[in-house]
């Protein structure tokens, strides 16, 4: 972080909790995460977990160790971004304890490194970031980029559910972490599309049909916006015919951002055990940092 972004102060986190499993890809969510903190004069506490399904005797040892390895680690970083970060070495299973950690301090975000990428793609499901995102009810900021590159733009990836609105509220409410941009992405496929072509309704029609949708999407967006203010974050909507995976991914092929934001919410029929496809598949592939919230709270 340059000197000129230190000193332009953001608004909108007290708490951030930057977990880590003392890997490579959490070194970019420590990094991010600090580099936050600074930002937005917030306090950092810095969490690893320790399995305690080992001999107590051992657990302590590890925990030690662990303690002295974050604490080294943290130094030199923490001193050249002039903050104060706390460090904590927890016991249980890594999601609860992520979890009961950021309820204990108040949470305004969660900070966790991307998951190991997997052969099967499916093994994603189940890992700490999804159980994290699933049962926390808090922001969570899954890091993947180098972190101390600095934010420009965003896609808000938003299907008019009350979770991704909510996302978009809250990462409007904290400057997008620092973007400059940010583009209200919306896919849409009219269903009743194949039917029309079914009942054999001319192409014409249908083309005014799935314009219709689009003119429908985009006026819903531009409420959006005029209802959440973005501050100086620059804001434009697009509204894309197709899947909504295949639509994200491209643009973001495309545009090349540095953070997407996204609602996420569950399989009602497996009582929320599962993230939505299109955030679990966003959260596995995408390159770039990913912002998911559920918008729920964890129930008092």
């Amino acid at each position: 972080m340059s000197a000129g972004e230190t000193a332009d102060r953001l608004a909108g986190l007290r708490n951030i909790l930057i977990a880590t499993d003392l890997s490579g890809r959490s070194e970019k969510a420590v990094m991010r995460g600090l580099s936050l903190a600074a930002r937005f004069a917030a306090r950092a506490v810095v969490v690893h977990v320790v399995d305690d399904d080992q001999p107590s005797s051992l657990a302590d040892v590890e925990a030690e160790r662990s303690a002295a390895l974050l604490n080294e680690m943290l130094a030199p970083l923490a001193g050249s971004l002039g903050i104060r970060p706390e460090v904590r070495i927890l016991r249980g299973i890594e999601s609860e304890a992520i979890r009961l950690a950021a309820d204990e301090i108040d949470a305004d975000l969660l900070v966790l490194g991307a998951h190991r990428r997997q052969i099967l793609r499916e093994v994603f499901t189940g890992t700490t970031v999804e159980r994290v995102i699933r049962t926390s009810g808090r922001p969570v900021l899954v890091a993947r980029l180098d972190g101390d590159e600095s934010y420009g733009t965003a896609i808000a990836a938003i299907d008019l559910s009350q979770p991704s609105l909510d996302a978009f509220r809250f990462a409007s409410g904290v400057s997008f972490l620092g973007c400059r941009e940010v583009t209200l992405l919306h896919a849409f496929l009219p269903l009743a599309g194949g039917m029309m072509r079914y009942a054999d309704v001319g192409e014409s029609r249908i083309d005014e049909y799935s314009g219709s949708l689009a003119d429908e999407a985009r006026g819903a967006l531009d409420h959006v916006l005029e209802a959440v203010p973005l501050g100086d974050v620059a804001a434009r909507v697009e509204v894309t015919e197709g899947a909504a995976i295949g639509v994200i991914r491209e643009a973001i092929s495309t545009a090349r951002p540095q953070l997407i934001v996204l609602g996420t919410k569950g399989n009602s029929s497996l009582k929320s055990l599962l993230l939505g496809s299109v955030a679990n598949a966003i959260l596995r592939d995408a390159e770039c940092d990913v912002l998911a919230w559920s918008g729920r709270r964890p129930a008092a």
